[in-house]
């Protein structure tokens, strides 16, 4: 198998970040199952590992408080997973969820800026 470059990565991990902000709270049930619950839960287990988020660091793709942030996310998302929150309405409705989002929100801020 062909290890994917950096370059690759950081066009992954980017693309899973797509998947998770604050657009989802005017977007239909479907997109919010879609976006979260498939492309960002699936995705964020391989392109916000601590070993990708390595690479992207050393590479200077992502900096310092982009790759902290982008930790807090993984853990924050994980620890929603198999609890009473792990559902669209609770994505729309509680500060657990809103807290991801705009943390999400506020990574990709900073990567426009990077």
């Amino acid at each position: 198998m062909k290890e994917i470059t950096v370059q690759e990565k950081y066009e992954l991990y980017c693309d899973t970040l797509s998947h998770c902000g604050t657009f989802l709270l005017d977007s239909s049930d479907d997109d919010i199952g879609y976006h979260i619950f498939e492309e960002f839960d699936s995705d964020s287990i391989s392109f916000l590992h601590p070993k990708t988020l390595d690479a992207l660091l050393d590479a200077k793709y992502i900096t310092e408080e982009i790759y902290a942030l982008s930790v807090n996310l993984s853990k924050s998302f994980r620890e929603l997973e198999g609890t009473d929150l792990w559902n669209v309405s609770a994505v729309r409705t509680s500060k657990e969820w809103l807290a991801v989002l705009t943390l999400a929100d506020k990574i990709k801020g900073l990567l426009d800026k990077h």
